[in-house]
C-alpha cells in the first residue's frame, strides 16, 4: 500500500488543458430581461407557425411531440408517429451542436448560436410551399434547440425561451416566497423572480398569438416573422457587458500521500 501511495502522489496535474465549464457557466447569462424577452417570444411564434402551417407538430415542445407520438403509435398511425420521431431526434442533434458551441467563449458562443438560428430561419422561410413539411419541421427544430440550449439564465434565475412549464413553477415559487417568506431576502428574491418569470411567460404567449396570426396569412414564409426578433437580440447580446474572467485553476496533486511512520523493515519505531 506504500508503493502504490508513493506512486500515486507522484501524478500531478501538470501540462494538461483546464477542465470543461460547467453548465452554468457556458450558457449565457442575461443581466438585461430584454434579451429573454425576445426569445421567448421568439419561441412562441416559432412553434406557433410550425404547428398550424407544417403538420401539427411542435419545433420547440418536445414534451407535446412526445405525448402526440405516444398516442400515434397507440392508434397505429406510423406516418404520424415519424412526423414526431423526426423533430425529436433533430432537437437532440441540435443540443449536441450547441454543447459544442459552447466550448468557446460565453459571447462568442451566444452570438453563433443566435447567427446559426437566424440563418436557419432565414433558409427555411424562403423555401416553396412545395418544400416537405418533414424537412422544413427538422431545420428548425435543430436551429431552435441552440437557443433552448445556450440561453437558459437571465441574472441569478433560470428559465426556458421555449416553453413556460418551468417558468409557471417559478412564478408560482416567488410570488409564495414574497408573500409568505419570513426573511427580508427571499422576499425581495420571490418578487424579482415571480415578475421576470412572468414577463417572460408573458412574452411567450404574445409569441404564440403573433405566430397565430401571420400562420394562415402568409404559409410559406411566416418563420421569418421571426427574424427581427433574434436580430434585435443578437444586438443586445453584443452590447451586454463582458463578464468578469475568472482565474485560472491552480495546478495540485492529484492525490497526496500521507508520511508514514511505519520503517521499511516493516517494524514500528519503539
Amino acid at each position: 500500500m506504500t508503493a502504490l501511495a508513493a506512486s500515486s502522489s507522484r501524478i500531478i496535474e501538470r501540462g494538461m488543458p483546464p477542465p470543461p465549464q460547467s453548465d452554468e457557466e457556458s450558457t449565457f447569462n442575461a443581466t438585461d430581461i430584454a434579451s429573454a424577452i425576445l426569445l421567448a417570444a421568439t419561441g412562441g411564434v416559432t412553434d406557433a407557425i410550425v404547428y398550424l402551417d407544417h403538420g401539427h407538430v411542435f419545433a420547440n415542445a418536445m414534451t407535446g411531440n412526445v405525448i402526440f407520438l405516444g398516442i400515434a403509435v397507440m392508434q397505429g398511425q406510423w406516418a404520424q408517429s415519424l412526423r414526431h420521431v423526426v423533430p425529436i431526434v433533430c432537437f437532440l442533434f441540435g443540443v449536441v451542436g450547441a454543447r459544442v458551441i459552447r466550448t468557446a467563449p460565453v459571447r462568442r458562443s451566444a452570438l453563433l448560436v443566435l447567427l446559426l438560428e437566424i440563418a436557419g430561419f432565414l433558409v427555411v422561410g424562403l423555401l416553396p410551399v412545395s418544400f416537405p413539411q418533414l424537412a422544413f419541421t427538422a431545420i428548425v427544430a435543430f436551429v431552435s434547440a441552440f437557443q433552448v440550449a445556450t440561453f437558459r439564465r437571465v441574472g441569478r434565475f433560470t428559465y426556458n425561451s421555449t416553453f413556460v412549464t418551468g417558468n409557471l413553477r417559478m412564478v408560482a415559487e416567488g410570488i409564495f416566497d414574497r408573500f409568505f417568506s419570513y426573511y427580508p431576502e427571499l422576499r425581495a428574491k420571490g418578487y424579482a423572480q415571480a415578475w421576470k418569470l412572468g414577463t417572460i411567460c408573458a412574452s411567450f404567449f404574445i409569441g404564440a398569438l403573433g405566430g397565430a396570426y401571420v400562420a394562415p396569412r402568409y404559409p410559406a414564409h411566416a418563420i421569418l416573422f421571426a427574424e427581427p426578433l433574434l436580430i434585435v437580440t443578437a444586438i443586445l447580446v453584443l452590447r451586454s457587458p463582458t463578464p468578469a474572467p475568472q482565474a485560472a485553476p491552480r495546478k495540485r496533486e492529484l492525490f497526496t500521500a500521507k508520511p508514514s511512520n511505519t520503517p521499511r523493515s516493516g517494524r514500528r519505531p519503539r
